[in-house]
């Protein structure tokens, strides 16, 4: 919980991922790659001066999640999937360590699947039983052999299956929420850093010559170039409109840069699309008004009922992200374009929505009350 000297803010943090890319389990250079990849945008994102080590920064532990997430603000937080497992030997970030990382510490953690439409529907074999046995309440639709690879939304079967999960518990849906640099086409601006950022983080000392950013113990091969050939990644904003369209009970979160704001906006149209602010709060230090222009438009197209916070730890501490969401203004190039969040809005975007969407129990009186559209069920 965040306090201030007029209100007490429940944080709901809806994408937090908890990885091991540590050498034992990388598969080879690729997951080398991933991983510095990673570390490099953690370094550009969360610019606190107690820095991460590299070796920290690749596993997250029990100790650390205690730390930084629940130390953070955090009440709650989301965890999201992703297996990768062409470039880790037992997965990146599994639901199954997820669930034993939920039994240590109990009542923090929201766990969620994984579904890879590419796969067909052989893929999500047994999906509802999973569902209902490990008390799923969400699917994060991403690709489980590699980043970047397109998602598939057109499928028939895929509606089958997204309707059965929600029967089952799992009603949300996530889509281009994930840790990656996105990289897509369209992606907007302020979601990339910019050059003179990156220019600062290489001027920075160095621990290692660059042809060999990082050796890592176990490794004898020198880190290679990420691969950038994921700007077709992504998915069809058409197709996503038809699957939501289809499906009124399955609520979607899509990530804030996962296609350009307009595109976004215009999907606010579906009363079961939601945005999460995780690139979008971190690119508010990095491009400020680009990223508050955004904001407010995000703002006019959903409503402050529609969007949920977001750190995509352990890319970036949320006690910082919380901080600066709470004492957030527009910029005077925006004064008077849009109207400032009140502590209404506030407590709707870093907890009420997500507890609400998850089936989060809170103590009584810890938020305003929802707008009766907004409550489980409601419209569909």
């Amino acid at each position: 919980m965040y306090r201030t000297a007029t209100a007490d803010f429940v944080v709901v943090d809806a994408q937090v991922h908890a990885w091991d890319g540590s050498p034992s389990n990388q598969a080879g250079p690729s997951g080398e790659a991933y991983v510095a990849e990673l570390y490099r945008r953690h370094r550009l994102l969360d610019r606190q001066p107690n820095a991460v080590g590299a070796d920290e920064f690749a596993q997250v532990t029990r100790e650390s999640l205690r730390a930084d997430v629940i130390g953070g603000h955090v009440d709650r937080a989301v965890l999201q999937p992703l297996t990768l497992d062409d470039l880790f030997v037992l997965g990146f970030s599994p639901t199954a360590w997820h669930a034993e990382l939920s039994e240590e510490l109990p009542g923090r953690f929201v766990l969620t699947g994984e579904v890879d439409p590419a796969l067909g529907s052989a893929g999500a074999r047994g999906l509802a039983a999973r569902v209902r046995n490990a008390d799923l309440r969400g699917l994060h639709l991403a690709p489980v052999h590699r980043p970047g690879a397109r998602i598939p939304l057109g499928e028939p079967w895929l509606r089958r299956v997204l309707a059965r999960a929600e029967q089952s518990g799992a009603t949300v849906v996530h889509l281009g929420v994930g840790p990656s640099t996105p990289s897509w086409p369209g992606v907007p601006g302020w979601a990339i850093p910019r050059r003179a950022d990156v220019a600062a983080a290489a001027a920075r000392p160095r621990r290692w010559p660059d042809w060999a950013h990082p050796v890592r113990a176990g490794s004898a091969l020198p880190v290679r170039s990420p691969d950038r050939s994921a700007g077709q990644g992504g998915f069809d904003p058409v197709q996503l409109r038809d699957l939501a369209a289809a499906l009124p009970r399955v609520q979607f979160v899509l990530g804030a840069a996962c296609m350009p704001t307009a595109s976004l906006c215009r999907l606010a149209r579906l009363p079961n699309v939601h945005v999460l602010l995780t690139e979008l709060l971190a690119g508010l230090r990095l491009h400020r008004v680009e990223a508050a222009r955004a904001f407010g438009s995000l703002l006019e197209a959903f409503g402050v009922h529609r969007m949920l916070f977001g750190s995509g730890y352990p890319l970036i501490r949320p006690a910082r992200l919380v901080r600066e969401l709470v004492d957030f203004r527009f910029p005077d190039e925006l004064c008077g374009r849009y109207a400032d969040l009140d502590d209404m809005g506030r407590h709707a975007i870093l907890g009420g929505n997500a507890a609400r969407m998850y089936r989060i129990p809170l103590p009584a009186g810890a938020m305003p009350a929802a707008p009766a559209a907004m409550r489980p069920g409601a419209g569909s």
